[in-house]
């Protein structure tokens, strides 16, 4: 990725693996500021940051999409009678906060 890409880098246009790659050219750029004892660009710390916030957005939504599966499975293994008990307490739960 070029200075230009850099700078033109758009986020909500990338997903996870790209933003990954544009984070670490940025950290790497940032890095090198840092070594020569020079002031990072505004433009540098603000992507730095959408993409930093993009990141762990889609991290987020892949770890709950991915416990929602799991609770889906887990659901299909038990027994009527567990099932039947799970939702007695969470009924009771919900009339509790009456």
């Amino acid at each position: 990725m070029n200075i230009t890409e850099m700078r033109r880098f758009v986020v909500q246009d990338h997903d996870l693996d790209e933003l990954m790659a544009a984070d670490a050219a940025y950290t790497g750029l940032a890095q090198t500021y840092s070594n020569r004892q020079l002031e990072m660009p505004e433009w540098l710390g603000e992507q730095l940051t959408e993409v930093d916030i993009a990141v762990k957005a889609l991290v987020k939504a892949t770890r709950m999409a991915s416990i929602k599966k799991k609770k889906a499975q887990l659901l299909g293994l038990m027994t009527v009678g567990e099932k039947r008990e799970r939702l007695e307490a969470e009924i009771a739960a919900e009339e509790a906060m009456l």
